[in-house]
C-alpha cells in the first residue's frame, strides 16, 4: 500500500475465551494483547466476561490505562 494513513484505532472488540485453553502460550498472548492496547491507547469492547483469556484481555487493558466497555447484545 503506497504512502501512510493517518488513521488510527481508537477502539477495538475482542471476542475469545472464557477459559485460559491448554496452553500458557494462551494466556500469556491475551496478556500481551491488553498490554498492547493499553499502551497504544486503544480502547476494549468486549462480551463482559472476567474468567480466562477474555478476563485477562480485559483486566490487563484496563489496568493499563484504557477504557474498557462491555458491550450486551439487543434484546
Amino acid at each position: 500500500m503506497a504512502g501512510s494513513s493517518s488513521h488510527q484505532i481508537k477502539n477495538i472488540c475482542v471476542f475469545d475465551g472464557s477459559n485460559p485453553g491448554k496452553e500458557n502460550e494462551f494466556l500469556e498472548s491475551a496478556n500481551h494483547l491488553g498490554q498492547v492496547l493499553a499502551k497504544r491507547k486503544i480502547h476494549l469492547v468486549y462480551g463482559g466476561g472476567s474468567l480466562g483469556l477474555m478476563g485477562s484481555v480485559s483486566t490487563t487493558a484496563f489496568l493499563g490505562g484504557s477504557q474498557v466497555w462491555v458491550s450486551f447484545p439487543k434484546l
